[in-house]
């Protein structure tokens, strides 16, 4: 709206006075009654235009507030809407995880990751863990997809995770269709390589690739990946095989840490 508007809107009172006291002045000054007849009539009709253009300017500022409120209303729905989608989501993953919980027999432990390891001590997470305490160091770390890593340092309530692509991480693995036993490390890249498969095995792209559970770190048949692509080379004694990881590192917000139930051996002690 222009100045002359907000002006008009201000001061309508006064301006309508002074509108009067100048007919009043024309009627009182002229005799001719034809002249004062036009007067009055385009007197009625000024007023009346003014009376119709006032209230158009209330009905537009009123409109516009209205709308700036139910602008208002809307941002403050589109972001409840948001936080409700979140929150949809969250669930479930946490519905996916108790899943887990039930099929597997180690306790499970939720995690939260809230940010990333300083690089100096390894590539992976910090995580946080309502029940986390210094005998989990070394712990599994899994989530939904598969094998995420292993704990390597606590201060509870935080944690750092190690994930699969630290260049020093070691998984012993077993491919599922025919139970070769290898080791899972980094390729260099943004997967993970299998070693120490010999030419004379058979691997295919698609093989599905889990923890052997040849160690006391990981427990057994958690997914670490998928085989991409095998190469071989008749001088050397192993395959080449590409892993594609079951774990989006990328996309981490919530891990569980794998507790191991002590051995009868160790129960006794």
């Amino acid at each position: 709206m222009n100045i002359f508007s907000s002006f008009f809107i201000r001061n309508k009172e006064g301006l309508t006075l002074f509108f009067y006291l100048l007919l009043s002045f024309l009627f009182m000054t002229t005799s001719d009654r034809a002249l004062v007849e036009g007067l009055r009539r385009v007197s009625v009709q000024t007023i009346g235009r003014i009376e119709s253009t006032v209230s158009i300017f209330r009905s537009y500022f009123n409109l516009y507030e209205k709308n700036s409120e139910l602008r208002r209303q809307n941002t403050l729905l589109s972001f409840e809407n948001f936080q409700l989608q979140e929150a949809l989501l969250e669930n479930i993953r946490l519905k996916k995880f108790l899943k887990i919980s039930y099929q597997f027999k180690y306790k499970l432990i939720p995690a939260k990751v809230i940010g990333y390891s300083p690089h100096e001590i390894v590539t992976g997470f910090r995580i946080i863990a309502k029940g986390i305490t210094e005998k989990h160091k070394g712990a599994a770390v899994m989530t939904v997809g598969g094998l995420v890593g292993r704990v390597v340092e606590t201060s509870p309530p935080f944690a750092i995770c190690q994930i699969l692509l630290d260049p020093t991480s070691r998984v012993s693995v077993r491919i599922q269709r025919n139970r070769e036993v290898g080791v899972v490390s980094w390729d260099g890249e943004n997967g993970l390589q299998l070693n120490y498969i010999p030419n004379t095995i058979e691997v295919l792209p698609g093989d599905i690739i889990f923890t052997s559970g040849l160690s006391q770190i990981y427990p057994p048949n958690i997914k670490v990946g998928v085989v991409t692509a095998i190469e071989k080379n008749p001088n050397e004694m192993f395959q080449k095989i590409r892993v594609k990881p079951s774990v989006n590192f990328g996309a981490l917000e919530e891990v569980f840490i794998v507790e191991m139930e002590p051995s009868v051996d160790e129960a006794r002690k």
